[in-house]
C-alpha cells in the first residue's frame, strides 16, 4: 500500500482516559461495570457553562464535513475527507457531515413518521408492540422503562419516549447475503428479523418511509467505514467483509416540550437551566458510530474534554443545529478496537424551558453481529488492550445493563 497521507506519524499511546485499563483483559461484563464507573468519573465536576470572561465562540464545537469530495471517484480526495475524519475523532469524537447521499425526501419523511407515530397511535397500541415483549429490544419504549445512563434510576426520569428497530434484508440496498444473525447471534424469525411494526391501516405508509431512510443511511454507512479504514492508514475496504448484513439499530425518539415559566425573564440562566428536563442521560453509544438526524430543536449537549480555558475540567456545550445535516458520533465499540485513539463522548439530551418538543432518529451502526472481532493491526493502533469478542456480544450486554433488573 502506498505511504498514507492520513498518518504518518508513529500511532500514538492511548491515554488512559479514554479507555479503561486492566492488567489483565476483563470479560465482558467487567467492560460494562468498569464503563460505568469511568462515566461517573468523567461526569465528576462538569461544567454547564464556560467560566467567567472565556467566550463560548472560543471552546470547541463540532466541526462540519463535507463528505462530496468523496464520492468523486478520487483516491486522494477520499483521504482528504478522511482526513478531517481523523482529526475529529482523535479529539471528540463526534463531527457532522454535509453531501452525505441521504436525500431530503427520505429524510423529511423519516422525521414525519417520528410525530404520526407518538401522536397518532393509541396508548394501546403502542403498549402491544412494548420493548419488554422483544429479547432483542424492538418496538416501543415509554420514557420509564430504561434508564440509558443506570445511576438516573430513582433519580431522575428521562423523558423520551422511543420506538426501535433493527436490520431486515429487505432495507438492504445490496439485497443482503442472507447470512444476516441478530444481535444475541440467533438466525432472524421471519422476514422482519424480530422487528414489530404497527398496522398498515394504523399508519400507512409507516413502513415505507421507515425502509427509505434506512437503506439510505446504511448505504452512507457503508461509505463512512472505508473512509474510516483510510483515516486510520488501512486499506479502503479493509472492513468490507464485515459489512454484509451489519447490525444496525434504529429508534424513533420524542421528547416533549418543557413550558416556558410564567416568569422566565425574571429568572436567571443558571434558574432556567435547574428547570430543564432531562430528555436522555449522559451517555457513550455502543456500537462502531452512531448518525443522528433531527428536528430543528436544540437538545443534544456533548461533554468537550478538558482544556486549559475550562480550568482543565470537562464542560457541557450544545451540539449545533445545522439542517440538512447528519451528526457522527464514535460509539465505545469502535473506541475499544482502535484501542481508544478514537474518541467515544459523553452526550445527553436535556429539554430547556420553552424549547418546544423535538424528534430524532439515531442510526447505530455495527458489523456484523456474528463476526469476530480481531485486534486492528498494531501499525494503525498500537497493541490492544481489550479481548476478541463477537460483534452483537458487547452490544447485548450494553443493552441489557439499561433496563433495571425489576423490569
Amino acid at each position: 500500500m502506498a505511504t498514507s497521507m492520513i498518518n504518518p506519524q508513529p500511532v500514538p499511546e492511548p491515554p488512559t482516559s479514554t479507555y479503561v485499563p486492566f492488567k489483565s483483559q476483563p470479560s465482558i461484563l467487567e467492560e460494562v461495570a468498569a464503563n460505568q464507573q469511568l462515566l461517573r468519573d468523567r461526569l465528576a465536576g462538569a461544567l454547564f457553562r464556560p467560566p467567567p470572561n472565556v467566550p463560548a465562540e472560543s471552546l470547541p464545537s463540532v466541526p462540519l464535513i463535507d463528505l462530496g469530495p468523496s464520492f468523486n471517484g478520487t483516491l486522494e480526495s477520499r483521504k482528504a475527507v478522511a482526513a478531517q475524519i481523523r482529526d475529529a475523532c482523535v479529539t471528540t469524537g463526534f463531527f457532522q457531515i454535509s453531501n452525505h447521499g441521504i436525500s431530503s425526501e427520505a429524510m423529511a419523511g423519516v422525521l414525519k413518521q417520528a410525530e404520526r407515530y407518538f401522536k397518532e397511535l393509541t396508548p394501546e397500541q403502542k403498549e402491544a408492540m412494548h420493548v419488554k415483549l422483544s429479547p432483542l429490544f424492538r418496538g416501543y419504549e415509554p420514557h420509564d422503562f430504561s434508564y440509558v445512563n443506570p445511576d438516573d434510576e430513582g433519580s431522575q426520569q428521562e423523558t423520551k419516549e422511543c420506538f426501535n428497530w433493527g436490520y431486515e434484508s429487505a432495507f438492504d440496498p445490496t439485497g443482503g447475503d442472507g447470512q444476516y444473525r441478530e444481535v444475541d447471534g440467533s438466525v432472524p424469525a421471519g422476514e422482519h428479523c424480530g422487528n414489530v411494526w404497527p398496522y398498515e391501516k394504523d399508519l400507512p405508509g409507516f413502513y415505507d418511509a421507515i425502509k427509505l431512510y434506512y437503506s439510505q443511511v446504511m448505504t452512507c454507512s457503508r461509505h463512512l467505514i472505508r473512509l474510516f479504514a483510510l483515516s486510520l492508514d488501512l486499506d479502503e475496504d479493509y472492513f468490507d467483509p464485515l459489512v454484509t448484513h451489519p447490525g444496525g439499530i434504529a429508534r424513533l425518539l420524542y421528547y416533549k416540550s418543557t413550558p416556558e415559566p410564567e416568569n422566565a425573564q425574571q429568572k436567571s440562566e443558571e434558574e432556567l437551566e435547574k428547570e430543564a428536563k432531562l430528555g436522555l442521560g449522559a451517555h457513550t453509544d455502543y456500537e462502531c458510530f452512531t448518525m443522528l438526524l433531527n428536528s430543528a430543536n436544540p437538545g443534544l449537549e456533548i461533554l468537550f474534554p478538558p482544556t486549559p480555558l475550562t480550568g482543565n475540567k470537562p464542560i457541557w456545550r450544545p451540539c449545533p443545529v445545522r439542517p440538512g445535516t447528519l451528526t457522527v458520533n464514535i460509539a465505545d465499540f469502535f473506541m475499544r478496537w482502535t484501542n481508544g485513539l478514537y474518541k467515544s463522548t459523553i452526550h445527553r439530551v436535556v429539554s430547556k424551558p420553552g424549547g418546544g418538543e423535538r424528534y430524532s432518529v439515531p442510526y447505530f451502526f455495527s458489523i456484523n453481529y456474528d463476526s469476530d472481532v480481531d485486534p486492528l493491526p498494531e501499525k494503525a493502533v498500537g497493541q490492544s488492550q481489550f479481548q476478541p469478542m463477537k460483534a452483537g456480544e458487547y452490544v447485548l450486554e450494553r443493552l441489557r445493563a439499561t433496563v433495571p433488573q425489576t423490569k
